[in-house]
């Protein structure tokens, strides 16, 4: 029997939010209407064997923020599941394709994933597009800068409606972050109708009074014996200034019996070490990819962009899947799209001569910055028509910092 695949109705998302589980091995089948509460039309894909649903896809709707500060709209991948009995068959194929395939026609430019596994999604156009790190700072740091703000411990309804203006303005300003609904942040406040969130939530105000970061943490239990040695692990530290993040992360520090903190889901690039009066204090001790990126309309994602120098130039695009390939004219004077300095950026269809050919996935990677495409070209990811080409643009893409979301999906 024909296995179909193909958006699944709301009277079927129990059975989704079941099958999802049970695709992550996960036997706890609790939340189920909760989560189905989540569904949107046309974007829980599924395969279907005998109307049981064995295979499942969901995209996401969301936006993306680009270099120069456009959100574009973006179609976010996840939920990616095969049950054990049914792999090999070519199921999540068929759906990523038909999702994107509706994605594209729906108007959406790009699509993100967090990737599980590197090698999976390289066949359907998406690269590795940004970066995550994870920090442990010694709470004993002396500081430099102690920031400004005052500190209080909030409730998970105050957190509620005071992060989503926070997270505004971080969304606003990190490349590749991506948006909230409400929902996420009823999620992020008070957790699963069967497992509530248990966090500590402190709440940083500036001068004014005004909500200016936030940070969600726990605190684990003791070690070494009576000596009062805890660690603290950070959920999310977000802020909308330098003095309110520098006060957060003292605030972190001067809690009792803290001896460290974790932090995972950070910035590659942080200011905390220049806070410090001995950086040494603050370590990177992991560092990975975060969100991948696929181009489904070159022309609107390269001219919403801004680049860091003045670009000129022909690239050719080759997409396995036939989306979002071709030559394209690029012509930027370097402050481009939606840049507080202004300026133009253009792309458009050509039949002229390219002077870089690359794969959409390598496009993917460096369309936050992330990536150098010096270097991915130098590996075999690119390839060069005209002497400099490849330097020019690498150059274009750079950005400022790189690119940094803190939100999983």
């Amino acid at each position: 029997m024909t296995i179909e695949t193909r958006p699944v109705d709301r009277e079927q998302a129990v059975d989704y939010a079941r099958a999802v589980n049970t695709g992550f091995h996960n036997l706890e089948h609790t939340d189920l209407e909760w989560r189905a509460e989540g569904w949107v039309d046309g974007r829980w894909w599924a395969a279907l064997d005998a109307e049981q649903i064995v295979a499942t896809v969901r995209t996401m709707p969301q936006h993306t923020t680009i270099p120069g500060g456009a959100q574009l709209a973006t179609s976010g991948l996840t939920a990616v599941t095969t049950r054990a009995t049914h792999r090999r068959r070519g199921l999540l194929s068929r759906m990523i394709d038909q999702a994107l395939r509706a994605d594209k026609e729906a108007g959406e430019p790009l699509a993100t994933l967090i990737a599980a596994e590197w090698p999976i999604y390289g066949r359907f156009g998406y690269g590795a597009a940004s970066e995550h790190a994870t920090y442990r700072l010694e709470a004993s740091a002396r500081w430099r800068n102690e920031g400004r703000g005052t500190i209080e411990l909030v409730d998970a309804d105050t957190f509620e409606a005071a992060a989503p203006g926070i997270y505004a303005r971080h969304h606003a300003l990190n490349v590749s972050e991506i948006s909230r609904t409400a929902r996420d942040w009823g999620y992020d406040a008070h957790g699963l109708p069967s497992k509530p969130k248990k966090q500590f939530i402190a709440l940083c105000r500036d001068h004014a009074g005004v909500a200016s970061g936030y940070a969600t943490y726990k605190i684990g239990e003791l070690r070494n014996g009576r000596q009062p040695e805890v660690e603290l692990t950070l959920h999310e530290l977000i802020a909308v200034d330098p003095d309110s993040e520098a006060r957060l992360w003292r605030y972190l520090c001067e809690i009792d019996w803290v001896k460290f903190i974790t932090a995972p889901d950070r910035s590659v690039v942080e200011r905390v070490p220049w806070w410090l009066e001995d950086a040494r204090h603050f370590r990177q001790t992991a560092r990975s990819d975060f969100v991948w990126a696929r181009p489904l309309d070159m022309a609107v994602c390269l001219t919403a962009r801004a680049y860091a120098t003045p670009i000129d130039t022909v690239i050719e695009v080759v997409d396995p899947l036939n989306l979002a390939g071709g030559r394209f004219h690029l012509h930027s004077d370097g402050d481009a799209g939606t840049s507080p300095l202004g300026g133009e950026s253009l792309c458009t269809p050509t039949t002229s001569q390219p002077d870089v050919t690359l794969p959409i996935a390598t496009l993917g990677s460096i369309l936050f910055g992330g990536y150098d495409l010096a270097l991915l070209a130098a590996t075999g990811h690119a390839d060069e028509h005209a002497v400099g080409a490849v330097r020019q643009l690498a150059t274009a893409f750079r950005t400022a910092t790189p690119p940094w979301s803190a939100t999983w999906f």
